[in-house]
């Protein structure tokens, strides 16, 4: 077997089309990274799917540890969870306004139809027969706009949307009860009527939200007044024990 054409080290196993040589396995890797490999080379495909079935398994670790860090309780997963399950809670309390007959089976419906069309790669083609005439599917399109939102903001992990969903999902059915069909909207629309508009947060799980800055700013004058004050009562102690020592003296 011939050696590689450009190390001439290694045996030459791959035929490269750039080089219309033989090349090793480690000098062809070097030349996939700089990025002038035809497309139909079919090491680079090999490459290239390795690489995604790599990421696609290790994101999938990252999201069975990100569900696992939310039912924990963990700060950090809550605010992640809450940049999803926000903007949607707002939406179904927005379409719950507008009509009074949607209930929590059809948000409920509408997330798990979310997360099959997101699990399809947002692929999935309905027939005529197959299309939903229900609110479930009013809710889904404008589901999707909502995410498209999300994901334009670069720092969220764009791979925590589809678990953010499944919590979501999961919440939703929590909070569902036989005896109310609209036990999770209520908790939605009290939520809204209860915090400010900037400190709405998802209904289930979520903890308070706090402006650190503002509290310290009533803190701190606060403390400032106590420190007067309890230094104002320390000089009226001083100066009337001076004068009871000052008529003690005289007398």
């Amino acid at each position: 077997m011939r050696k590689c054409v450009i190390c001439e080290k290694r045996k030459g196993k791959r035929f490269c089309p750039l080089k219309d040589a033989m090349i090793c396995s480690q000098c062809c890797g070097l030349l996939q990274a700089e990025g002038n490999c035809p497309d139909d080379c079919p090491f680079l495909k090999e490459s290239k799917e390795f690489a995604a079935s790599k990421k696609e398994e290790r994101e999938h670790e990252l999201a069975e540890r990100f569900k696992r860090d939310f039912h924990e309780e963990k700060g950090e997963t809550h605010t992640l969870f809450n940049t999803v399950a926000k903007p949607l809670n707002d939406l179904f309390a927005q379409k719950a306004k507008e009509d009074s007959y949607l209930e929590d089976k059809d948000i409920l419906e509408a997330v798990q139809d979310l997360i099959d069309d997101m699990k399809a790669g947002g692929r999935v083609v309905l027939s005529p027969e197959e299309m939903k005439l229900n609110r479930a599917a009013g809710l889904l399109p404008v589901m999707k706009e909502k995410l498209d939102q999300i994901r334009k903001d670069p720092s969220f992990p764009q791979y925590l949307t589809l678990p953010c969903l499944e919590i979501l999902r999961g919440l939703i059915a929590l909070a569902r009860s036989e005896e109310d069909p609209k036990a999770y909207i209520k908790v939605l629309l009290e939520k809204e009527e209860a915090a400010p508009e900037e400190e709405q947060v998802a209904p289930v799980g979520q903890p308070a939200s706090v402006d650190v800055g503002a509290a310290e700013e009533v803190k701190q004058p606060q403390e400032a007044a106590g420190e007067a004050e309890a230094l104002d009562l320390f000089e009226d102690e001083s100066q009337e024990g001076e004068r009871e020592d000052g008529n003690s003296s005289s007398g």
